[in-house]
């Protein structure tokens, strides 16, 4: 069977630059025989990406549908009712 599944958000606490996520991002992909089709883009030093992500968690197509897991919070993964 297979399954389609849409992404929309933010990779946090990642260590690696824009280019070396997409490379490891494709290959853990691929590696799984699947494909992504979308776009990614890296975030500026403008943009403030808490504010954003907070907007994400009181948007209420988010609240409905999302799962957010924050690594660095301590509190592990916060799902929407």
């Amino acid at each position: 069977m297979r399954f389609d599944i849409r992404l929309d958000g933010y990779i946090v606490n990642c260590d690696k630059d824009h280019d070396e996520f997409l490379a490891a991002f494709t290959k853990w992909l691929e590696s799984n025989g699947w494909g992504y089709s979308g776009m990614s883009l890296p975030v500026t030093d403008d943009e403030d990406i808490e504010a954003e992500i907070e907007k994400m968690l009181t948007n209420t197509h988010y609240k409905k549908w999302g799962t957010f897991s924050f690594p660095d919070d301590g509190e592990g993964e916060e799902e929407s009712e």
